[in-house]
């Protein structure tokens, strides 16, 4: 329970240090400018091409085109509510 519990958190802390992030490069350009998932992954070293077809390939390009923070925010603070620790 401790280890997810830790995940969550370290998921919002990466999410926190992404949106800094992009705030910082919208503070630069004076545009703004908002990474998304899929140029994160390529920034990595995992490039991924959109997914064709229907269904759960518009899931994965929805999550694909999403900012990575969002991605990693929404997931870190929902495994927080699950995993919280109940008196």
């Amino acid at each position: 329970m401790f280890i997810f519990r830790l995940l969550a958190w370290v998921l919002v802390a990466v999410a926190l240090m992404l949106l800094g992030a992009d705030i910082i490069s919208t503070l630069e350009l004076g545009v703004p400018e908002v990474r998304t998932t899929a140029e994160i992954m390529g920034l990595l070293g995992l490039s991924v091409m959109p997914f064709m077809g229907g269904g759960a390939a518009d899931l994965a390009n929805f999550f694909l085109e999403a900012p990575m923070w969002t991605v990693l925010g929404v997931t870190g603070i929902v495994l927080t509510l699950v995993f919280r620790p109940i008196d």
